[in-house]
């Protein structure tokens, strides 16, 4: 399913940048392409997510490029990565998710096609664009996880273990990104871009977290990883018990989704700065 909707999508975007061409050569000056590279701060939502700040440090880093197709509407490609977390000692006291105590962390990456909707049209040359241009865009992708955990002094990879019932899940996962933005005109060929983005997932294993308690673990290690009520000693009776073998563990009809609040600049492209320079004739 993931990868028909990206194909799709891909064959989607060829089509409208064929039939924007006209637009390119009829109103455009020479830099409809271009570049950017951004900076940003993330955050999930999941079961382990009890608060809705930002996390404080930089955790997200991008590149990508776009390209103009009609005046309101781009085209953007964008690669990008991304660091996560979430714990539930951030919990409210005598919780469910306080006397479970779980936590994760996780370095994925992501990759992105999405359209980009201007409110003001363009001006038909770049070096004239607008001083602020707001937007706001929606796409497709995709995104590769990898929840780990820290014991001791020591992170395990929490998609190895079998923390839950039904183990078995997928690192890749479909991504619906959305965002709103604003571009701030710094010189002709320069922009810096502020955006909030926002990604729906098709996965509730982001943090590991979703489904209930296996029966029995294969190890030792496993076992203190999936269930670490014992750590933080009886804080809800009713949830020391429920914590326990084919018990729920996390909520499967909640998926996972994370966002980001980007700092970008984008520069635009001339259109013959990758062509080949003629040698220099000898004399």
């Amino acid at each position: 399913m993931t990868k028909q909707v990206i194909v799709g999508v891909c064959l989607l975007m060829l089509a409208v940048t064929g039939t924007g061409q006209n637009f390119l050569s009829a109103t455009l000056n020479d830099r409809y392409y271009s570049a950017f590279a951004g900076v940003g701060f993330a955050s999930y939502r999941g079961e382990l997510k009890h608060n809705g700040s930002i996390q404080n440090e930089v955790s997200n880093l991008s590149i990508g490029a776009e390209v103009r197709l009609w005046s309101r509407v781009s085209a953007r490609v964008e690669l990008g990565r991304y660091s996560i977390r979430g714990h539930d000692k951030h919990a409210s006291d005598s919780s469910f998710a306080r006397q479970r105590n779980l936590s994760f962390e996780s370095t994925n990456y992501e990759a992105t096609i999405q359209g980009i909707f201007f409110l003001r049209p363009y001006k038909g040359v770049y070096h004239r664009r607008w001083r602020l241009d707001p937007y706001i865009a929606l796409g497709v992708g995709t995104t590769f996880i990898s929840p780990q955990a820290k014991l001791g002094d020591t992170y395990f990879n929490l998609y190895e273990l079998d923390t839950e019932q039904d183990p078995d899940y997928s690192r890749f996962t479909l991504i619906l990104p959305a965002a709103i933005g604003l571009k701030w005109k710094v010189s002709s060929a320069l922009n810096f871009v502020t955006e909030i983005a926002y990604r729906y997932t098709f996965s509730d294993y982001l943090d590991d977290v979703s489904g209930n308690f296996p029966q029995s673990y294969p190890d030792a290690t496993t076992e203190i990883l999936a269930n670490r009520k014992d750590e933080v000693g009886l804080i809800n009776e009713t949830a020391y018990e429920q914590l326990s073998a084919g018990n729920p563990r996390g909520d499967s009809s909640n998926k996972d989704a994370y966002l980001f609040l980007n700092l970008k600049f984008e520069l635009f492209l001339s259109k013959d700065m990758f062509k080949r320079k003629p040698k220099p004739s000898k004399r």
